[in-house]
């Protein structure tokens, strides 16, 4: 998808709502699942079901969360955020969603994570929270509160990744490792039956950074930078393999890649040239088998003799060398169509593709990746 709008992205207070929020204690709260540990590593889901008579032309929310969030509406992936800042300048990106909306049932969605004590080095926290406000009267039944329902998440775990491991300075979190078979398929869809899903906890009340004594330590202040540019890209070839023939279209085209059961494939792939983006895996079948993406700029060729250190070398080059890079894990269910995305973008010229399958075969139905960046049009 485009660029998310983000209609708060200039210097506040600019704007005379946004002026309106910064002063004033707001009447979303924000929430967290209930028995969520508040400074743990955590994933949680977040659903509010809206009816509505007729598609608005405008349906503005100010959403934020703590470490970070992606909102979804009727499935579809319309802000992620926040723009980091500190808890004195909490921030919150102010979005447009009526294009995602439609006449009757609507289900605004969020998934939320608090990376803990394995955070990126430059996340500050105050403990994980959810928090969105629809921007006028028009929208308040979207506020965040305990009419929200949320699910605590049985299928994410942190891989931690030492600087010790990479051979190098490392501080970008954790790697995702998700059970496919504890994941709520579908929970971000309009037609998911969420009955049995408790009612979100309230956390604190929530309030601008220039209101009057309030009872909160996130001072929320407007995102003030642009939404991240998306576009989508594919790695280009595959540079050796193992464990199954060497692949004629994947990755630079979407062909299935076929695993057979109890093989254990192999697969260097190239981006050609360095990239920050979300990878999405996309697999079908394969009940347990273990999925492991892993990342790195370049590999390393073998120490020198009467040397410790690890050398990378002409970067186009992979003969003879080892591939050192952080990595994610997915554990599939054997449904079809599952998608794995990483919670965070990844760096990385090379993927490695392993993937070990047990008693069933494993269909790679798709691998490709959505480029995100701050976005600095060429003018000259």
């Amino acid at each position: 998808m485009g660029a998310v709008p983000i209609l708060a992205a200039t210097p506040w207070p600019a704007d005379p709502e946004q002026d309106r929020l910064l002063r004033r204690t707001w009447t979303a709260k924000w929430i967290s699942a209930p028995g969520a540990p508040p400074n743990d590593y955590g994933v949680s889901h977040f659903r509010r079901t809206l009816d509505l008579a007729t598609r608005p032309e405008r349906f503005v929310v100010n959403v934020s969360a703590d470490n970070r969030y992606q909102l979804f509406v009727n499935g579809k992936r319309a802000a992620w955020g926040p723009a980091r800042g500190d808890l004195f300048h909490w921030r919150y990106e102010t979005v447009d969603v009526a294009r995602y909306l439609v006449a009757g049932k609507n289900v605004l969605a969020a998934l939320v994570w608090n990376f803990g004590e394995l955070a990126p080095e430059a996340q500050i926290s105050n403990q994980t929270g959810f928090l969105l406000q629809g921007d006028t009267e028009a929208e308040r039944a979207a506020d965040t509160g305990t009419n929200w329902k949320s699910l605590r998440s049985l299928a994410y775990s942190p891989i931690e990744f030492t600087s010790a491991q990479m051979h190098g300075y490392f501080v970008a979190g954790p790697g995702d490792r998700v059970n496919g078979s504890e994941h709520p398929w579908g929970w971000e869809a309009g037609d998911f039956d969420d009955s049995h899903w408790p009612a979100a906890a309230a956390v604190s009340v929530a309030a601008g950074r220039e209101a009057s004594d309030p009872h909160t330590r996130w001072m929320l202040v407007p995102r003030t930078i642009p939404a991240m540019e998306e576009r989508p890209e594919r790695l280009q070839n595959v540079r050796r393999a193992s464990g199954v023939p060497q692949p004629e279209g994947f990755p630079a085209r979407p062909e299935p890649l076929h695993i057979p059961a109890g093989t254990h494939a192999v697969l260097l792939l190239d981006q050609t040239y360095l990239t920050t983006a979300f990878p999405e895996l996309t697999v079908s079948g394969g009940k347990d088998a273990v999925v492991r993406l892993r990342y790195a700029e370049a590999l390393f060729q073998p120490a020198s003799p009467g040397s410790r250190a690890l050398e990378k070398g002409n970067r186009d080059q992979v003969e003879g060398k080892t591939f050192i890079g952080n990595y994610d894990e997915f554990l599939a269910d054997g449904g079809r169509g599952r998608t794995f995305r990483p919670l965070w973008w990844r760096t990385y010229r090379y993927l490695e593709l392993d993937i070990e399958t047990k008693q069933e075969p494993l269909t790679v139905e798709d691998l490709h990746a959505t480029y995100v960046g701050f976005p600095f049009p060429r003018r000259a």
